[in-house]
């Protein structure tokens, strides 16, 4: 008959230094305080108190906190706002939602609000049908809008703008 073998398993040791930081960097409200944290990790690492890997896993868990502290905050300030999902940036909170018309004369916007102005030529409110899954922009109108009236909005509004890689 064959005797299975039990080995005994080494539970996984990790440095206090990394357990504090870890705590405090999941528990960051503010930017300044979060870019003190991963000074103080580098500090750790070049001063020897940090286990092999674990600076690089403090490092991913402030890029994935500083994600969510910019995902945030809503954009109030008036302008076009890119980002790139590639890149692992976040959506930001805006008003309006840009796509740029295939020949470059004019702009797709989805916004909850009501637009009116020369340039600017209302498509269709969206429905439930136009979407495969739950979307948010259901309720939302398009518009179709010319380069010059971008302009005029992009002074008014927060514009977020998909940018993707070729």
């Amino acid at each position: 008959m064959a005797q299975i073998i039990q080995f005994p398993v080494k539970e996984q040791v990790v440095s206090n230094g990394y357990n504090n930081l870890s705590r405090l960097i999941s528990g960051a409200e503010t930017t300044e305080a979060l870019n003190w944290y991963i000074e103080s990790m580098e500090r750790l690492e070049k001063a020897g108190n940090l286990l092999d890997g674990e600076a690089q896993k403090l490092e991913e868990q402030g890029k994935k906190k500083r994600l969510e502290m910019s995902a945030t905050d809503p954009v109030e300030v008036p302008g076009v706002y890119c980002y790139t999902p590639e890149m692992g940036g976040q959506k930001p909170d805006c008003q309006m939602e840009a796509s740029r018309g295939y020949y470059g004369k004019h702009w797709f916007i989805d916004t909850p609000l009501e637009l009116k102005g020369r340039g600017i030529e209302l498509i269709k409110k969206y429905q439930e049908k136009d979407f495969c899954s739950k979307d948010h922009r259901v309720g939302w109108n398009e518009y179709r809008v010319t380069n010059r009236a971008f302009e005029k909005l992009k002074e008014k509004y927060s514009i977020s703008q998909e940018c993707l890689l070729d």
